[in-house]
């Protein structure tokens, strides 16, 4: 079968969480992609860095995504030295996948951010961006961004973070509906963000 439509959720997952799968879900149910490729940042270039080594974040999603039909992980930038530049990896799947289009799921409270990325002229010119609404950020694409490819699509509209998360589990506190259960399983196995 060619894959022409692959759909690319990108985060650090530090943890993956169910607000991540349930938006990764609705964009391959409205979008029908072929599949949707989960990409975990190796040194993200404009956040901190993440709270756990790339390999737990690499398992998390392992395990957050099992048995989940076209749910699939692409590593290529945990494996790739140096910061994560999305131009980078672009040119990375486009060689793997010559004739599929690509299209970024992000979240309305990236849209601003995209001028910031490396070479985001180059990004907008192969990858379309499927936008869902985040509370209390805009739907509108910055003036920069005129020529940018947008799709929208409802999505969840939680206050999930893996920010909150992480001081949940800090703190004690249940996050039996807000992480996959293999997520809070391999979480608690590992002792992870005591």
């Amino acid at each position: 079968m060619t894959i022409t439509s692959i759909g690319i959720l990108g985060g650090i997952f530090d943890p993956v969480h169910s607000g991540h799968l349930a938006t990764a879900k609705l964009a391959l149910d409205y979008f029908h992609f072929d599949k949707i490729y989960f990409i975990p940042a190796g040194v993200p270039p404009h956040k901190s860095n993440p709270h756990v080594a790339p390999e737990h974040r690499l398992a998390m999603l392992k395990a957050g995504i099992n048995g989940i039909e076209k749910f699939e992980i692409w590593d290529g930038e945990i494996k790739r030295k140096g910061t994560s530049y999305t131009v980078d990896t672009l040119t990375e799947l486009k060689k793997l996948h010559p004739c599929a289009g690509f299209d970024f799921i992000i979240g309305s409270d990236n849209l601003s951010e995209i001028p910031l990325w490396r070479e985001y002229k180059i990004i907008i010119k192969l990858a379309t961006f499927c936008v869902t609404h985040r509370p209390g950020y805009s739907m509108k694409r910055p003036e920069l961004l005129s020529s940018m490819r947008i799709k929208t699509f409802p999505g969840p509209e939680w206050k999930i973070s893996s920010t909150l998360i992480r001081e949940y589990l800090r703190l004690g506190y249940s996050c039996d509906y807000l992480l996959p259960p293999g997520v809070l399983e391999y979480i608690r196995q590992r002792g992870l963000y005591d």
